[in-house]
C-alpha cells in the first residue's frame, strides 16, 4: 500500500483471484505500473463482488471513490472508541426502529461506496440487493475526524451532499467541536454550523430528540 489515503494496490494473489470475476483492471489500477494506461474504473457492483469473492477483506480498510479503490486512514484506538461510544449513545436514545450502521459501506451511486463512521438508517430502509444502504435509506451520517478532517470536510461532504444525504455531522477531535451540515445541493451543503461544549444538538429527521454536545465529545 501507499500513503494512508492513496490508491489501493492489489497483490499478485488478489489480482489472480480477481481475474476469475472477469474484471479487466490489473494493469491500470496500480499507479506504480503502466502509467500510460488509464485507471480502471470500478462500478459499485464490481466493488461489492470483490468483497464477496474475498479479493478484498475488512482488514484492507478501503472504500470506492469515483470508481477508484482507495485506502482509508487507519482507525486508531481513540477514533474507534469514540465512534463506538457515539453509536452506543444513539442506541440508548433513538427509537428501536432506527438502525445504527457503524463503519459499514453505503452506496451513494454507481461509482462511490464510502464507509462512514456512523450512519443512521430510516425505519423503512429497503437497502439494495446486497443489503447495502442507499442515500434514501440514510437520515444522518457522522464522521469522527482527526487526521481525516480536510478530506471529510471537502471531498466526502461534497459527495454526501450530491447524493442527497440530508445531514452530516463532522466531529472534530482536535478542536472538540461538531460541524453540522444540512440542506444538500449538487455543489455541497448549503448550511453549516458549529456546535461546542455546552450546546445541544437535534437530528433534523428526529426533531424530538436532543443530544448534549458534551456527551458526544466524551
Amino acid at each position: 500500500m501507499r500513503d494512508p489515503i492513496g490508491r489501493y494496490e492489489f497483490t499478485d494473489e488478489q489480482r489472480k483471484l480477481a481475474r476469475t470475476l472477469k474484471l479487466g483492471f490489473p494493469a491500470g489500477q496500480n499507479p506504480g505500473e503502466h502509467k500510460a494506461l488509464p485507471t480502471y474504473k470500478f462500478t459499485a457492483d464490481e466493488y461489492m463482488r470483490l468483497a464477496e469473492a474475498g479479493v478484498l477483506s475488512r482488514e484492507d480498510r478501503v472504500e470506492l471513490v469515483d470508481g477508484v479503490i482507495v485506502n482509508m486512514a487507519p482507525t486508531g484506538r481513540p477514533h474507534g472508541r469514540r465512534t463506538h461510544r457515539i453509536a452506543r449513545l444513539f442506541g440508548r436514545i433513538l427509537p428501536d426502529d432506527i438502525e445504527i450502521s457503524v463503519q459499514s459501506t453505503i452506496r451513494l451511486n454507481n461509482l462511490n461506496a464510502p464507509e462512514p463512521d456512523i450512519a443512521l438508517l430510516t425505519p423503512e430502509a429497503s437497502l439494495d440487493e446486497q443489503n447495502i444502504p442507499r442515500p434514501e435509506d440514510i437520515l444522518l451520517i457522522v464522521e469522527v475526524s482527526d487526521s481525516t478532517l480536510p478530506r471529510d470536510r471537502r471531498e466526502k461532504a461534497r459527495r454526501y451532499a450530491e447524493s442527497g444525504i440530508p445531514e452530516l455531522w463532522i466531529l472534530m477531535v482536535k478542536t472538540e467541536e461538531i460541524e453540522v451540515h444540512r440542506q444538500p445541493t449538487p455543489s455541497g451543503y448549503a448550511n453549516a454550523q458549529r456546535y461546542r461544549r455546552g450546546d445541544t444538538l437535534t437530528i433534523q429527521a428526529l426533531p424530538g430528540i436532543s443530544l448534549a454536545v458534551d456527551d458526544l465529545l466524551q
